[in-house]
């Protein structure tokens, strides 16, 4: 499902989970994330199965890669796992872009509501979120991810 865009981003939702796209996934996740993101294809495998992974492509690369898993308390809920984009591609406009494109695919499948948790300390992300997505932070959890681990949790309605 390619979804256009002004800036020549291809946006396309991976299906079909090939050692090479698995193995520069988990690249695009090591070098946004270090050990915090999907560093294994282990854990890709059941994202692409189960879940909803798009993949941003310029001029023939992956350049970055954003996953979804439906959530339990509701079909029509979804939770945004993670986004990562290439440290080189940042700053251009892309991820916006990606976001995007990715958000107006949710809902032509039926999504209304998106979930997602965010480090207090990450200000340019809940920034991001808020203003530009119209997201809003429901509840902070200590410990989420362990200890000094505390994470937002934030929601929007598409």
């Amino acid at each position: 499902m390619p979804v256009a865009n002004k800036i020549d981003l291809k946006v396309k939702v991976v299906d079909n989970l090939t050692g090479d796209i698995a193995r520069r996934l988990v690249e695009i996740e090591d070098k946004a994330f270090g050990d915090g993101g999907l560093h294994n294809e282990w854990l890709m495998v059941p994202m692409v199965r189960y879940g909803r992974v798009f993949v941003a492509e310029l001029e023939g690369q992956l350049v970055g890669s954003a996953q979804f898993i439906r959530t339990w308390t509701g079909q029509d809920t979804v939770y945004f796992y993670g986004v990562s984009l290439l440290p080189e591609y940042r700053g251009r406009g892309l991820g916006t872009a990606f976001l995007n494109d990715i958000l107006r695919a949710l809902k032509n499948d039926g999504i209304r509501k998106v979930i997602l948790s965010v480090s207090p300390q990450n200000q340019r992300a809940i920034h991001l979120y808020r203003e530009r997505y119209g997201f809003k932070t429901v509840k902070s959890v200590a410990g989420e991810y362990g200890p000094g681990e505390d994470r937002l949790i934030m929601e929007c309605f598409l």
